[in-house]
C-alpha cells in the first residue's frame, strides 16, 4: 500500500493511500483534530466520489476499529454497560487498603471481573499479573458483569478490607 503526505496550508495534512485494488481513500487532517474521510473514483483519482467529516472524538473511535490490536489506552475513557458485560475505569485512592499490594488480592475477594490493564503514570499495563503491586494513583480498567464491577470498586474503597 502507498501513502501520500500533502501539507494544506491553513487546514492540516492531506494523506492519500492507495490500496493493492487501486482504490483511493484521502483523510484530511484538520488543526482542530476533525478528519475528512474521502474516496475517490477509482477511475480517476482526483473525482471524489464521497467525503465524511468527523470530530476528533469520532476519529478516535474509528481508528480502534481499523486497528488490529485491542488498545486499551483508548478504552482508559470508556464505560460502557451492557447486559453481561461492562468496561470501567477503578482509581487506587491513597486511602486504599490495597495501595502497596499485589492486585490479586483484590481481585481474588471479587467474582466476576478481571483487570485488563493499569494505568499508571502515563504508562498503560497490559494484562498485569496477579504479583503486580499496586500504587496511589493507578486507575485499574476492569471488564466483568455490572455487579463484579461494584464489588472491586468497593473493595478498592474500603477502609478495612
Amino acid at each position: 500500500m502507498q501513502i501520500e503526505r500533502v501539507p494544506l496550508p491553513g487546514i492540516g495534512v492531506g494523506y492519500t493511500v492507495h490500496t493493492g485494488e487501486g482504490q483511493s481513500l484521502g483523510v484530511v487532517c484538520h488543526r482542530d483534530g476533525r478528519r475528512d474521510l474521502v474516496v475517490y473514483a477509482s477511475d480517476d483519482p482526483d473525482t471524489v466520489e464521497r467525503s465524511l467529516s468527523l470530530s476528533a472524538a469520532e476519529a478516535q473511535e474509528v481508528s480502534e476499529l481499523l486497528h488490529p490490536v485491542a488498545t486499551v489506552d483508548h478504552v482508559t475513557h470508556l464505560e460502557r454497560r451492557r447486559e453481561a458485560i461492562s468496561v470501567a475505569e477503578l482509581p487506587v485512592t491513597a486511602a486504599s487498603p490495597y495501595d502497596g499490594r499485589p492486585l490479586a488480592e483484590a481481585v481474588a475477594r471479587t467474582r466476576d471481573v478481571t483487570v485488563i490493564a493499569v494505568l499508571r503514570a502515563g504508562r498503560t499495563i497490559t494484562a498485569p499479573g496477579s504479583g503486580h503491586v499496586l500504587a496511589h494513583g493507578d486507575v485499574l480498567i476492569a471488564a466483568g458483569t455490572p455487579a463484579g464491577i461494584g464489588a472491586l470498586s468497593r473493595l478498592l474503597a474500603l477502609a478495612d478490607p
